[in-house]
């Protein structure tokens, strides 16, 4: 939880202030790359912050991430991204936080992301946990990290749900 506290920053700026960032971020690229590239290096592993390079070459080649920081670019598609943020603590939204998900849910942990696991007693008073996965590598971006791996995971899931 310390390094949720000590990297979260962005939460609060992006719930608040979504198009001050955005608009910002569409302004320069190289700012645009600073910020996304930081995410990268935090939300993959903690320990990557303390890293020169930000651990960004553990997980990822330049390639990807030069790619993924132009889609954002080209695109100009960074605010959207951030006006999210707003969105989910908005009022309307809070207001439907506290109904209880009745259809099937899987939940995959990595331990390299951002915000620590939900424990699984606290997910099952909100929904219908059917799967979970605690993973031993990953983070945030688990999905471009190890995708076989949770594909693999997707489809346990899904298998569970197989009416025959």
């Amino acid at each position: 939880m310390k390094n949720f506290i000590a990297e979260s920053g962005y939460l609060h700026l992006q719930a608040t202030k979504p198009d001050t960032v955005g608009v910002s971020l569409n302004d320069s690229p190289v700012g645009l790359m600073a910020y996304i590239l930081e995410k990268f290096s935090t939300w993959t592993n903690p320990a990557f912050k303390d890293l020169p390079d930000g651990g960004l070459e553990k997980k990822f080649t330049k390639d990807e991430l030069l790619t993924i920081v132009m889609i954002y670019w080209v695109n100009g598609n960074i605010l959207p991204s951030q006006r999210l943020y707003k969105e989910n603590f908005s009022a309307e939204a809070s207001a439907v936080g506290n109904e209880f998900i009745s259809v099937p849910m899987g939940y995959a942990a990595f331990p390299g992301d951002l915000a620590p696991p939900v424990p699984k007693e606290l997910v099952k008073l909100s929904a219908n946990l059917t799967h979970l996965t605690y993973f031993d590598d990953g983070g945030h971006f688990a999905a471009f990290e190890m995708p076989k791996q949770l594909a693999s995971d997707v489809f346990a899931f899904t298998q569970k749900l197989r009416i025959d």
